[in-house]
C-alpha cells in the first residue's frame, strides 16, 4: 500500500507537492502497467488550487486511487 499524507499546506488543501505527486505516479504506473498489486490511497482530496488537482480527482473518480477512510 502507498499512502500519501497530504495534509494541508500554504492555504491549499490537501496539498500534494512535485515529489509526492512523483511518488503517487509512479505507484499508478506500476500498478497500471505491471499489473502490480498496489492500494494507492491519499489522506484528502486536494483543493482545486492545487497543480495536478485534474489529475488526481479523475484518479478518484477511476478508482485508481482511494481516499483515506478511518476505520470505526
Amino acid at each position: 500500500m502507498l499512502f500519501l499524507m497530504n495534509e494541508d499546506k500554504n492555504g491549499k488543501l490537501g496539498y500534494i507537492g512535485y515529489e509526492s505527486y512523483a511518488e503517487l505516479l509512479f505507484g499508478l504506473s506500476q500498478k497500471l502497467t505491471y499489473k502490480k498489486d498496489i492500494e494507492l490511497v491519499i489522506l484528502k482530496k486536494p483543493s482545486k488550487d492545487v497543480g495536478c488537482y485534474e489529475e488526481i480527482d479523475l484518479w478518484l473518480k477511476l478508482g485508481w486511487i482511494k481516499l483515506f477512510e478511518k476505520e470505526n
